[in-house]
């Protein structure tokens, strides 16, 4: 009766192990069950929230680089005329097309759009994207100083406008181009891996 005894023994603590292991493992298992089903939605949410901030940004950032693309051709144009007038040759263009080009050149200047964009893509994160979106606000704020400065420059002819403000003005359009495009990929990629 012994040996018996001590099978029934085995048996029983067995039994109760295996019972409180695969209790711990439902328990276990109907904890991660719950958190997903309570933070899934929560997730998708946020994952929403930041794809429309990234695309608020784009359309913000794409609309400001098609706006400044002709303001930098205008700048270039308003120092061709400017150069062939103290050199006293005939100007290029007529006093209401300079004033237009001026115009757009005062229009083109106005990044805010962009900015606030941006600052929001940064609220909403993650960090690698919020980097690369100040990257784009960065790069829309330099152009936007260098297209006042031109518009100015023809405001007060005193002041002067250097050659190299056009020069400068494109290299600028040209890095707010590459800026963007980096921000596209780094969002691209946040949005598309879980």
């Amino acid at each position: 009766m012994g040996d018996e005894m001590m099978i029934a023994l085995i048996g029983a603590g067995s039994a109760l192990a295996g019972a409180l292991i695969g209790g711990a493992a439902a328990v276990t298992g109907a904890a991660r069950a719950a958190r997903s089903a309570y933070f899934g939605p929560l997730d998708v949410a946020r994952r929403e929230g930041q794809r429309e901030a990234y695309v608020a940004l784009l359309k913000a950032a794409d609309t400001y680089e098609a706006e400044t693309a002709s303001a930098v051709e205008h700048a270039r144009l308003l120092l061709e005329d400017s150069t062939r007038g103290s050199a006293h040759r005939p100007l290029r263009s007529g006093p209401d097309e300079l004033a237009g080009y001026r115009d757009s050149i005062s229009s083109a200047a106005t990044h805010h759009p962009v900015t606030a964009a941006a600052r929001q893509v940064e609220l909403e994160g993650p960090t690698r994207v919020a980097e690369a979106a100040k990257v784009v606000r960065a790069a829309a704020q330099q152009l936007a100083v260098t297209l006042t400065g031109v518009e100015r420059g023809f405001g007060h002819p005193d002041e002067g406008l250097g050659p190299v403000i056009p020069d400068q003005a494109h290299e600028q359009h040209e890095a707010l181009r590459s800026a963007i495009n980096a921000f596209a990929s780094v969002a691209g990629k946040r949005l598309n891996t879980w």
